[in-house]
């Protein structure tokens, strides 16, 4: 349902530094995840926000030399970027050489693999994200019953009769106002990176 892609305009806007539009919505999109990832490898909140900036800084200098023919998904790029700051953050904030012992197992357990199945749980985290942002900046353009009849027949999977009997409204206004709402997360996620 979300396009799974970034907009290549909102890319290419982040090679100027100045472009304040873009950066601001890049950091609205992508900080949560960067931040997830981050918390999800053990960094304490504190730590996962200076890596949300490490991160946010090093997009800014390597987009320009971003390139999808040789480095994949942008998604997957920053991934790579993310992942590397992790375990450099990880392998510096552990200070003097260790002995061996539990804390250096752990340590290695914590370090991602290159071939990381947290990249496929850094798409999924990225949909459910964006997901909950459009919900978000949509919401308000609906009745509140045009979106329980959107929110509990899409989302929550309640039948269309259940919903029309729970809202008092007839089958075909359900469908009618969860059409609606659908058509306009269409046209926003037509419009968002």
């Amino acid at each position: 349902m979300l396009d799974p892609e970034t907009r290549t305009s909102l890319i290419a806007s982040l090679a100027d530094p100045a472009a304040n539009e873009a950066w601001a919505e890049f950091h609205r999109i992508y900080r949560p995840l960067i931040l997830r990832t981050a918390r999800a490898r053990g960094l304490q909140h504190a730590d996962a926000e200076d890596l949300v900036q490490e991160v946010m800084t090093i997009v800014g200098r390597a987009v320009e030399q971003f390139d999808p023919n040789r480095s994949g998904s942008f998604r997957g790029w920053l991934f790579t970027i993310t992942r590397n700051c992790v375990v450099n953050f990880i392998t510096r904030a552990r200070g003097p050489i260790g002995s061996g012992d539990t804390d250096i197992l752990n340590l290695l357990h914590k370090r991602p693999a290159p071939d990381d199945p947290t990249a496929s749980q850094f798409d999924l985290e990225y949909l459910r994200l964006r997901f909950q942002q459009v919900a978000a900046d949509i919401r308000s353009h609906f009745e509140e019953h045009t979106w329980q009849s959107f929110w509990l027949t899409a989302v929550e999977q309640h039948s269309i009769a259940d919903v029309a009997r729970q809202l008092g409204k007839s089958t075909g206004a359900v469908r009618m106002a969860r059409s609606r709402v659908m058509a306009q997360f269409r046209h926003a996620v037509g419009e968002s990176p």
